[in-house]
């Protein structure tokens, strides 16, 4: 699917979604207000469309800007019209609640009308008739909760795997991880930053990249300078697999900046790195697949199988993959460590759940089989800025030997 396909389905979506919204909401107000509600409603919807489209994709703002909030008013728009869909059948159960207590012969409250327990002074009636405003206005406070969730904080998730076959020399290696990033309208080369100094203060000892860095390349030379310093402070430099918006947004130009940055790109490869007295292998598969949710088996097999070459992921090897798809084959290979991201963790979650699980069987945290290790990150980013209960968040995992 191209991108303007994708912007016109999403848009469609958000008109038909706006209407359906209007309306409900419409009935849940007097009929002297309904239509004039019903048209801001209208004009709030093409406003939030305008808005998003106005600014282009591929020029950076500052959020506090005039610019920056209309942009963000697009998507707030939006996930609104979602939301909203879970209190329709809420408000719809309060409102069949207030048609019962209604006397259908009776056009006008009786002389002493059921008040509410709540409020002596309220009629049952208009209480309702109040109440059934709770679930979109609850619905709205739930989505600026969401949207300042995913702007305002990355937290840095500490993480530490314990093998017993670990060889001594690896003991206290120390790897970054980034995913997901998504630079662009909403991740700028300031976050970025941000991002590489919570990791640079706990002296890694590699970064690893594990795909969806860019959406917006006119940006990358920004962030480029802006992780410098960090870069320039890793022993074992950088490493990157790429993922699917860096193929849908161009790999070539993103390929050159990184490789120009010192970031070593593995696509479907494997290298071998000192450490100490030892050493390890860094593996990395590529992920060409556009738009698809899930990765073939056999395509996972056969780029691990190339990854991995003739025997190289028999020593201790840590494996950089975009999908977390690839982790039933990595165990089946028997690598030991695997870093993933691409889902965000569903965006949504409680505690490490998510309700998208039904979509990504691998969806956020760590899984294993025996000394086979892999870690799906939630992501440093988003393409659409809204996260609840599912921070962003950057790694840093710690090699180990069990106490």
């Amino acid at each position: 699917m191209k991108i303007g396909s994708f912007v016109i389905m999403m848009a469609s979506l958000l008109a038909v979604l706006s209407f359906i919204n209007g309306y409900w909401l419409g009935r849940l107000l007097r009929s002297s207000l309904r239509r004039n509600f019903r048209l801001g409603y209208a004009a709030l919807t093409l406003l939030a469309a305008a808005a998003y489209l106005s600014v282009r994709w591929n020029r950076p703002f500052d959020e506090f800007s005039l610019t920056g909030v209309a942009y963000y008013f697009g998507p707030f728009w939006g996930v609104l019209q979602l939301l909203l869909l879970v209190a329709w059948p809420l408000s719809g159960i309060i409102a069949w609640f207030q048609a019962r207590n209604e006397a259908p012969s009776r056009p006008t409250e009786p002389e002493n009308p059921p008040v509410s327990p709540l409020n002596p002074t309220l009629t049952r009636r208009v209480f309702l008739s109040r109440a059934a405003l709770i679930p979109p206005l609850a619905m709205t406070g739930i989505n600026t909760v969401g949207v300042l969730d995913a702007e305002t904080r990355v937290v840095l998730r500490r993480l530490d795997f314990a093998y017993a076959g670990l060889p001594s020399e690896l003991t206290g290696l120390k790897i970054a991880h980034m995913t997901d990033v998504h630079v662009g309208p909403y991740v700028s080369a300031r976050d970025v930053k941000k991002m590489a100094d919570l990791l640079q203060a706990e002296s890694p000892d590699l970064l690893a990249i594990t795909g969806d860095f860019v959406d917006d390349v006119s940006q990358l030379p920004g962030v480029m300078a802006a992780m410098k310093p960090f870069l320039a402070a890793l022993p074992l430099g950088a490493w990157f697999c790429m993922g699917n918006h860096e193929h849908l947004r161009g790999a070539a130009p993103i390929r050159r900046l990184l490789v120009e940055n010192g970031i070593q790109i593995l696509d479907n490869q494997n290298r071998t790195l000192p450490f100490g007295k030892g050493q390890f292998v860094i593996a990395g598969v590529d992920y060409p697949l556009g738009y698809s949710v899930s990765v073939r088996p056999q395509v996972a097999r056969r780029y691990l199988d190339t990854a991995c070459g003739t025997g190289r992921c028999s020593e201790f090897t840590v494996l950089l993959a975009h999908h977390p798809d690839f982790l039933p084959g990595a165990f089946e290979h028997g690598i030991h460590l695997t870093l993933a991201g691409h889902t965000h963790g569903g965006q949504v979650g409680w505690g490490q759940r998510s309700p998208f699980e039904v979509v990504y069987p691998y969806m956020r945290g760590v899984y294993g089989q025996q000394q086979s290790f892999g870690f799906v990150s939630s992501g440093a980013g988003h393409w659409m800025p809204f996260r609840l209960n599912c921070p962003p968040e950057v790694g840093l995992i710690t090699l180990r030997r069990p106490a």
